[in-house]
């Protein structure tokens, strides 16, 4: 993806912030704990959309910072977190501000040469940074697998095996990155599949007949009743040296 395809599809999610929260699952409790330190108080949710990461690190007992560029996505962040507008590549905070770092769905939108030193710079050493993502489990049901292909899903487990590069390595800041893959379940119905696939910036960016088209073939797809949507959650986590 070149750097003008992927500003235009990150910055594409804020006409779908009620579909993202809608649609998008949470992350498993069991990933969140593994990225954070012994004894951590203060987080980062850095690139924090409407709070789906942040909801979880409240739940954990924790002080949020949530930092997200998107005035739309921003807006529905819980209020028991603290809200700032900004970017990865400039972290509106001091050195050495938080215990850990956490980003989910978001990292490959940075631009990881610039913000790889900024979240270095905001963690105290010893700190940790964790980067998840929820992976549609496509392998486990042949549903799934229609419609990751009608959407043409990038985050399905089959794709992720074939290219299961850690996201960085040999710095001199963080230490290369552990690898824990976490089964989990999202609880949906058909409209809530159809919100998860809109919330997409792949169909936020279609035409509106070829979008309207792929929201009604989702749900020709989707069970009829309630149904567990299946996920990997692939989280990484790396220690500031």
């Amino acid at each position: 993806m070149d750097d003008d395809a992927r500003s235009r599809r990150a910055t594409a999610f804020g006409p779908g912030a009620v579909a993202y929260e809608r649609g998008r699952p949470e992350y498993p409790r069991e990933a969140l704990a593994w990225c954070l330190p012994d004894g951590a108080r203060r987080v980062l949710d850095l690139g924090a959309g409407t709070g789906k990461l942040t909801r979880g690190l409240l739940d954990l007992g924790v002080e949020v910072v949530a930092v997200e560029p998107l005035a739309e996505l921003r807006a529905l962040i819980p209020a028991a977190a603290h809200a700032l507008d900004g970017h990865a590549e400039a972290i509106p905070l001091p050195d050495g501000a938080v215990d850990a770092v956490l980003v989910g769905q978001a990292y490959h939108w940075f631009d990881a040469e610039r913000a790889l030193p900024e979240m270095a710079r905001v963690l105290r050493p010893g700190g940790t940074l964790g980067l998840l993502w929820n992976i549609l489990d496509d392998e486990a049901q042949p549903w799934v697998a229609a419609v990751a292909d009608a959407c043409n899903a990038e985050d399905r487990a089959r794709l992720v095996r074939q290219a299961a590069e850690p996201p960085f390595h040999g710095r001199a800041d963080l230490t290369d990155p552990q690898r824990l893959v976490v089964s989990h379940a999202q609880d949906l119905d058909v409209e809530g599949l159809v919100a998860n696939v809109a919330s997409r910036s792949t169909t936020i960016l279609l035409a509106e007949a070829e979008r309207t088209a792929l929201l009604d073939r989702v749900r020709e797809l989707a069970p009829a009743a309630r149904f567990a949507l299946p996920y990997l959650c692939d989280a990484r986590r790396s220690r500031r040296r």
